[in-house]
């Protein structure tokens, strides 16, 4: 009977704590994005919020708010709703192009700092307002379909792994520069066009897919990514282009020289998957497989040296090429590497080998 009696007592007190923990839901909102905008005495801040009006089933809400700072963005806002708001479950933050280029660092330290907020969280930045781009996601009711986009660009497609984690260690590293998915909206739709390359917290300058690739390539082991790479047959006038997966790569740097100007020197070895060849290429003929294995590593090389070349002449290190020299120098100096970045010598090789194929019609 004793234990009769502590069973029930132990059911009666899940049925309290479930019903209590509803409650709780249904009198909060939760911010699951969130738009800044700078306007000239201050910033607009935008949210998609979930109203949760019964258990399972959330609606969206779309509020806008102006401030002095970010800092009294929130409590602003907070202002013009019913239920107080919470961010455990925010998953993106962006930043209109304006406001990236005065730059974010308030804006970094301030979700870095919130205990709720995951790390795991994510940044970008808008061509246009980012108040109008949420608008959009928020019409399309999903409120993560802008942080979903840039996890499946990580998981399948040429965008390098980022998240509010790692935006923070590369703005405080040392001889690093950080980086952010760049959106803009094509047909009333919103799409990933390229990287937003930051100096310090600023915007400075952005790149597209092709060099989002490189660039992945570059800074870490991906097995996804492609790109468009060119052929040119001995028959054939002009160049053709197939489309090159990337299933595994590995990529090694050696630093040659630490003095000024710096020398590395960068190795990739790629296993590839080449589809949608031109006609004339027949890829059961291991001399045809040479000739695009070929076309990958010179195609690689020279558009991976142009790249370095293009973060070199706007002064940003995504690559953390100046963190790698500070780890085998005692003498390195950040104001003295950014003196001679502009200078630094990196030759890249790429090594390729293609295990799958596939044919085009």
């Amino acid at each position: 009977m004793p234990r009769i009696k502590a069973f029930l007592m132990l059911i009666l007190s899940s049925l309290l704590t479930a019903c209590g923990d509803t409650n709780i839901v249904n009198s909060i909102k939760f911010v699951q994005t969130i738009g800044y905008d700078a306007v000239e005495n201050g910033v607009t801040s935008s949210a998609i919020i979930a109203n949760y009006e019964e258990q399972g089933k959330s609606k969206l809400e779309f509020y806008v708010t102006e401030s002095k700072s970010i800092y009294d963005s929130m409590p602003k806002l907070n202002m013009k709703l019913d239920f107080p708001i919470e961010y455990g479950q925010l998953r993106m933050a962006l930043f209109g192009e304006r406001f990236a280029r005065k730059g974010i660092k308030t804006a970094i330290e301030s979700l870095i700092r919130d205990p709720k907020i995951s790390s795991r969280a994510h940044l970008g930045v808008a061509d246009t307002e980012a108040l109008k781009m949420l608008n959009i996601a928020e019409n399309r009711n999903d409120p993560y379909f802008m942080s979903d986009m840039i996890e499946q660009n990580i998981r399948y497609g040429n965008l390098p792994r980022i998240n509010l984690h790692l935006t923070f260690f590369d703005f405080y590293g040392s001889g690093r520069d950080f980086f952010l998915p760049h959106f803009t909206v094509e047909r009333d739709e919103i799409k990933l066009d390229g990287i937003a390359l930051f100096k310090e917290d600023k915007f400075k300058t952005k790149i597209g897919i092709k060099d989002s690739f490189l660039m992945k390539l570059l800074m870490e082991d991906s097995s996804n990514g492609s790109i468009m790479i060119p052929v040119k047959g001995s028959d054939h006038a002009g160049d053709e282009y197939f489309l090159m997966n990337s299933i595994h790569s590995k990529t090694t740097y050696k630093v040659v020289r630490t003095g000024s100007p710096a020398s590395i020197d960068i190795r990739v070895k790629l296993d590839a998957q080449v589809k949608d060849v031109p006609q004339w290429i027949d890829l059961t003929s291991a001399d045809q497989l040479a000739l695009l294995e070929k076309c990958i590593e010179t195609y690689c090389q020279n558009e991976s040296r142009k790249f370095i070349a293009l973060l070199q002449s706007n002064d940003v290190d995504p690559l953390g090429l100046g963190d790698l020299i500070r780890s085998r120098s005692k003498e390195w100096s950040p104001q003295e590497f950014q003196k001679h970045y502009k200078e630094l010598s990196a030759t890249v090789s790429v090594t390729a080998r293609i295990i799958r194929t596939g044919a085009g019609g």
